[in-house]
């Protein structure tokens, strides 16, 4: 994306839809209970997504930062999960 995008790439605003935002002390683990539904992928590949947040706060925190997006949107049902990793990353 960043090849294509050249001397455009830090104009454009991306973005992700998180499908999942779950708080575990074991990401691994909820990536093989996802892969039981979601049969295309695998567990490295739920892992590795910018679509799925697994983790601490410390660990969720990591992964947004690591993708470098300019804003993510999740379901209502996952903003009570996702608010102490926005508190985190806002200093609030």
């Amino acid at each position: 994306m960043r090849e294509a995008a050249g001397a455009r790439f830090d104009q454009l605003e991306l973005n992700a839809l998180l499908q999942r935002v779950i708080v575990t002390d074991d990401r691994r683990a909820v990536a093989e209970e996802l892969v039981q539904r979601w049969t295309a992928v695998t567990a490295d590949d739920v892992l590795a997504s910018p679509f799925v947040l697994l983790g601490s706060v410390g660990e969720m925190v990591a992964q947004l930062l690591r993708w470098g997006l300019s804003y993510y949107v999740t379901q209502e049902a996952y903003a009570d999960a996702l608010a102490p990793v926005v508190a985190r990353l806002t200093g609030t």
